[in-house]
């Protein structure tokens, strides 16, 4: 046997047999691991804010009813619906009909915060005004008629964690006014970049509201307290939410409206209760297109396309392309004149359309590029010295005279790129003008911010709030800066160049021309909007919430397309494919380029459903946020559950390449 051995393992023999060895290890490995089919898992199932509230709901409930809690020992919760973490909610019972009085203590007695509730014997009090760090609430028996506390019932101290990303919350590093002036009052800035939370001011400069959610653009308070803001899911890129919150201040959710174009910058609503929104309809164009949504059903009952009142070649800016034309940031109703008022920032435009007649009733703006004469008795002539237009203007509002106040952001200061104004010489400004639809006369009446120049000065976002007469607020949200290029002249998130960038954001009152109020901020914000939380959020009651409207249905794609014949078993690590389930809708994230070919395909034994996922071949550099990093970008996409039913395998088609996830998703 050693002749054997040593036969078949000489040194000659060797250079043959390990090679050989290897090359069978490898194939036998393949064959048991490498040949073998995956299992084919479910794809991840997340919760919507609106079924996670009804779960806490529930539990609050659950909790409550299971225990004895009256005024010596209230429920009491922090946190309650986990969105805004620096709120509260004690809830208990009272033998007989009375009022409590709650006090937030405050770092200073001038900050206390008091909630007195009405008569009854089941209480609900919302807690507002909380800090980061330590804390303490009383509450007090009280007497209504006499406008006195009776007996102390209830103290509590206890200590907020701050988030794991403090960043996200920057604090404000000046803050001028007094308490005698801003009293109890919080200034609330809504988020326009991705490293801050939506939050609110004190007169110290203490945050004292927070959300820890993605709520988007404007924020405003409805005629019944709550507050109606853009809900933290998007229907497409960048920024475009697919429904409204109506809420309170602890976060609860009291109605989402769907809406098929989804929402975008601003709403307004009418005496009738329902909402103006701005919202696509996603044929070609984006931010031109504007909906009356029904308070009562969420149903579309009126849509404006803006396209069909001005057309979208005419006085184009800088910041101008095919997709996004009019760029429609804010709107607001007239009730005198009957008629919307919308801002065009990349027409430098603000324009008025009857509500009821549907006619464009005039055009305020430069109007240089406006080529088309059958416009020009819609533009105004300037009369009056010192009179300057506006540039990429945002958050036209019509005052009680009929003025028009808005913030010029001041983007170039021409329509003409000869004549452009470099940043380091540019200002942004609040302006109100008079303007006279008889004589199609405006004057300039009022402006601030011109004189701080550079320094205040916002290229994008930013907006202003009228008081009464000679009292006003103006927020320069956008401010920007370059380490090696100084002012910047485009938003923030759009700056390509080397050097570090700084951002902040500088919100003030005026009263009779008097600063009262100077609030600045380290980073950007969309738009400010000062609040007193018991007044304008005070009111509050469990409920179940309501969802209303109805999304845009996903188009299947019915034409034929270059599908391979060979399944690839994973789909490459560079796409960071991810997908995800929602009770309403199906979601598909990766990181794409602009130039791939992509299409969704759900398939089980009897049926293969197609959908086309667009990736533009546009950058939309000219939206106030960029979607790529060079020619990459990070794609969602949705699929709405309305025509589907079933349990479908998920694969992907990119240039032809067929790649199973080897996940599959249920339709309900």
């Amino acid at each position: 046997m050693s002749n054997i051995f040593r036969k078949i393992f000489n040194e000659n023999n060797l250079i043959i047999i390990i090679p050989a060895i290897f090359v069978v290890l490898v194939i036998t490995g393949f064959m048991i691991y490498g040949f073998r089919t995956p299992s084919r898992s479910e794809v991840l199932t997340t919760e919507t804010l609106i079924e996670t509230q009804r779960q806490l709901e529930t539990e609050m409930y659950y909790n409550y009813e299971s225990g004895v809690y009256n005024e010596d020992a209230p429920y009491f919760i922090i946190n309650p619906y986990e969105i805004a973490p620096l709120t509260a909610l004690l809830m208990f019972d009272s033998e007989v009909t009375e009022s409590f009085r709650l006090v937030v203590k405050g770092k200073t007695e001038e900050a206390d915060f008091e909630y007195i509730s009405t008569l009854k014997t089941f209480h609900e009090i919302p807690i507002y005004g909380l800090y980061l760090g330590a804390n303490t609430i009383e509450v007090f028996r009280y007497d209504l008629d006499a406008k006195t506390d009776i007996e102390l019932v209830y103290s509590n101290s206890f200590t907020i964690s701050h988030p794991e990303d403090e960043a996200m919350l920057p604090a404000a590093t000046n803050i001028e006014t007094t308490y005698e002036y801003f009293g109890d009052d919080l200034m609330l800035l809504t988020s326009a970049v991705a490293n801050s939370y939506t939050a609110a001011y004190d007169y110290n400069g203490d945050i004292r509201w927070y959300s820890n959610v993605p709520l988007g653009f404007s924020p405003d308070f409805l005629e019944n307290g709550h507050l109606i803001i853009g809900s933290d899911r998007i229907v497409s890129d960048p920024y475009y939410s697919i429904s409204l919150y109506e809420m309170d201040l602890t976060g609860k959710i009291y109605k989402e409206y769907y809406l098929p174009g989804g929402y975008h910058h601003d709403l307004v609503e009418l005496e009738s209760g329902n909402l103006l929104v701005l919202s696509n309809d996603f044929d070609g164009t984006v931010e031109d297109i504007v909906v009356e949504l029904d308070r009562t059903t969420g149903d579309i009952i009126k849509t404006w396309d803006i396209g069909d009142y001005i057309p979208m070649f005419e006085g184009p800016t800088e910041m101008w392309t095919a997709d996004d034309w009019f760029h429609n940031n804010s709107i607001d109703y007239d009730v005198t004149t009957d008629s919307i008022i919308l801002s065009g920032r990349h027409q430098d435009a603000v324009i008025s359309i009857g509500y009821t007649s549907n006619v464009l009733n005039w055009i305020l703006g430069d109007p240089d590029n406006w080529e088309d004469s059958s416009f020009s008795d819609k533009f105004f002539t300037p009369v009056g010295e010192n009179f300057e237009w506006q540039y990429a203007q945002h958050g036209a509002i019509v005052l009680p005279n009929g003025n028009i106040f808005l913030f010029d952001n001041g983007n170039n200061k021409s329509k003409d790129s000869a004549t452009y104004v470099d940043a380091s010489d540019s200002y942004s400004r609040a302006v109100i003008y008079d303007i006279n639809t008889e004589t199609m006369e405006i004057t300039q009446v009022y402006e601030y911010g011109k004189e701080l120049g550079s320094e205040f000065y916002s290229p994008y976002i930013s907006n202003v709030a009228y008081y009464d007469e000679n009292y006003y607020m103006i927020h320069s949200g956008g401010i920007s800066s370059s380490s090696t290029d100084g002012p910047l002249n485009v938003p923030a998130p759009l700056y390509d160049g080397e050097g570090i960038v700084t951002m902040k954001s500088i919100t003030v009152e005026i009263e009779n021309d008097v600063v009262v109020f100077e609030l600045e901020v380290p980073t950007n914000f969309y738009r400010a909007v000062r609040i007193d939380p018991y007044n304008n959020s005070s009111i509050f009651e469990l409920a179940i919430p309501e969802v209303l409207g109805s999304q845009n249905k996903t188009p299947i794609y019915t034409e034929s397309f270059e599908n391979s014949l060979t399944i690839f078993k994973n789909v490459p690590v560079k796409y960071e494919l991810n997908l995800e389930k929602q009770t309403d809708r199906f979601i598909i994230e990766g990181i794409f380029n602009r130039y791939d070919d992509i299409y969704l395909i759900l398939q089980n034994e009897t049926e293969e459903i197609v959908y086309y996922i667009p990736t533009s071949r546009t950058a939309y550099t000219a939206m106030c946020t960029s979607v790529y990093q060079d020619d990459y970008r990070f794609l969602t996409f949705y699929i709405n559950e309305e025509g589907v039913s079933g349990t479908y395998s998920v694969y992907i088609n990119i240039n032809t390449h067929k790649y199973d996830t080897y996940q599959e998703v249920e339709f309900k």
